[in-house]
């Protein structure tokens, strides 16, 4: 069953990566942030100038500008990028491998719950790129568990309606090591390492539906086959008490170009 977007998805898989502009607004509500230790962690840097790659409706860039900081987002779909310029975000439109960076250079570039649609190889490369020395790339994703019976009923709930959906997320930390280890075998960077970030979270069931609506395994999914499904889940949610309990973590991975 799954919780968080999976960073295993491929970039390569475009009608998901480019899937959540018709969600945007619901993306916006209903998505979680970060937790305030990570973003207390990225203000330490002590940034002049950030970078908000795959910035979405600014989750990432709203708490650093609410700071502070000055946060210019990229973003590769116009209506999600219109909510983050609500909130006050300056986004250009465009994929990160290929944007226009016109010479502009970043003591921290950032990318919540993204990294995973970039190009494996011209991601790094571009990072490093605009990046100024001694500067951090901060790449990070949430992974919640639901946590008690909640997670079983749930299980069997996709196992009935969408088995393709129904993949155990617990050992997820191994699959973000993969992006751990291929920034450290680019020697694009001085020093690569990894932080964990607890968290909880209690959903009623219609938050719970509403996030799992943002999601491109569900957006993607045929509409005669995800109305039923998240039915199907609203009922099991119901029959069980009414609300999800959640246990995660953000995984959080900061690499940082010589000083030099």
């Amino acid at each position: 069953m799954p919780t968080e977007e999976s960073p295993v998805t491929s970039h390569s898989d475009r009608k998901r990566a480019e899937s959540f502009g018709g969600v945007a607004e619901q993306y916006d509500r209903y998505r979680p942030s970060y937790p305030d230790t990570l973003i207390a962690d990225l203000l330490g840097l002590n940034p002049e100038w950030t970078l908000d790659v795959a910035c979405g409706t600014g989750k990432v860039a709203v708490p650093l500008l609410a700071c502070g900081l000055a946060v210019l987002g990229v973003e590769i779909d116009p209506q999600m990028a219109e909510v983050a310029r609500r909130h006050g975000i300056i986004v250009e439109i465009g994929a990160f491998e290929t944007w226009d960076d016109r010479g502009r250079t970043f003591d921290l570039i950032t990318c919540g719950q993204g990294w995973h649609w970039i190009d494996p190889d011209a991601g790094p490369k571009k990072a490093a790129q605009v990046l100024n020395p001694g500067g951090t790339l901060a790449l990070f994703w949430n992974h919640g568990d639901v946590a008690g019976e909640m997670r079983r009923w749930l299980d069997a709930t996709y196992q009935e309606h969408a088995p393709q959906l129904n993949r155990d997320m617990r050992n997820q930390k191994h699959e973000d090591d993969k992006f751990l280890d291929s920034l450290k075998a680019s020697e694009l960077f001085a020093s690569v390492r990894a932080e964990q970030y607890a968290w909880s979270a209690t959903l009623s069931a219609d938050e719970w539906i509403a996030r799992l609506a943002t999601h491109s395994d569900h957006i993607t999914l045929a509409e005669e086959q995800r109305e039923p499904l998240l039915g199907a889940v609203r009922s099991t949610i119901d029959e069980h008490g009414g609300f999800v309990e959640l246990r995660g973590g953000t995984y959080a991975i900061f690499a940082k170009t010589s000083e030099s």
